[in-house]
């Protein structure tokens, strides 16, 4: 299976032509994607959703994300998922602790900080081991500029897209309402984890990237280190399992 990635236009519908989706562009053929073949589903932009596509989705365990324009999500469609398996009832009962929500922010803090400093040492910053977290954020956002920080925007809600389906995989339930709260978002926790390893990608300026729809440059960014990124989200959720263990 593979992500279906749409970048809206007035006039862009999706329908559903069992066992497909059906996307309808404006003065062009429509294209059929079958489901069967779809793991999750990126929008950005205009794209008119009838209901009935959107249930489908549902319950073929499709996630779909709606981004707007400069890459910012906008709102999520989840697809059902399976029971909840020991890891996240783990979490959950850590949560339900009441040092619980302490113990799980020091655990993020750490792993960003692991993150964020991995980015600083590849760039080449001579005091990547003591630059605190915020002025290093700071700076590159500032470097990333206007054009940049929208990319940015887009990666990481590809990577949320991506984390949807592999967060499930890895034991936690794509729909348990505790585990997507403003408190803990996992899946945009880790999007945003794993973006710290791209940063130095989006660095370069690419002349024929630039030339290419943003949303289509990202993607092929993802795709291209899709590998390296599932290894890397392993073995965050590695650490966090160890980290679980520890505390229960």
């Amino acid at each position: 299976m593979r992500p279906l990635y749409i970048d809206g236009s007035p006039g862009c519908r999706v329908v559903l032509d069992e066992p497909a989706l059906r996307i309808s562009l404006t003065d062009k053929a429509d294209l059929l994607f079958p489901m069967s073949r779809v793991s999750r589903i990126v929008c950005k932009g205009m794209v008119d959703w009838s209901m009935s596509a959107l249930l489908a989705c549902a319950d073929a365990g499709i996630s779909v994300l709606f981004l707007e324009q400069n890459g910012q999500l906008r709102a999520k469609w989840l697809g059902l998922s399976s029971e909840r398996q020991s890891l996240a009832q783990r979490l959950l009962d850590l949560l339900a602790r009441a040092d619980g929500h302490d113990l799980i922010q020091n655990w993020t803090l750490a792993m960003e900080k692991m993150a964020a400093r991995s980015f600083a040492r590849r760039i080449g910053l001579t005091d990547w081991r003591e630059v605190p977290i915020p002025t290093l954020r700071q700076q590159l956002f500032v470097k990333l500029g206007d054009r940049g920080r929208q990319r940015a925007n887009l990666l990481e809600n590809i990577l949320y897209a991506e984390l949807l389906v592999w967060l499930p995989a890895a034991g936690f339930a794509g729909d348990d309402e505790t585990l997507l709260s403003t408190d803990l978002n996992l899946a945009m926790f880790l999007s945003r984890l794993l973006l710290w390893d791209f940063y130095p990608l989006l660095l370069i300026d690419d002349e024929d990237a630039l030339r290419e729809p943003p949303m289509l440059t990202m993607a092929k960014l993802f795709q291209q280190r899709a590998d390296r990124c599932y290894l890397l989200f392993r073995r965050t959720i590695n650490k966090l399992y160890q980290f679980l263990q520890s505390v229960n």
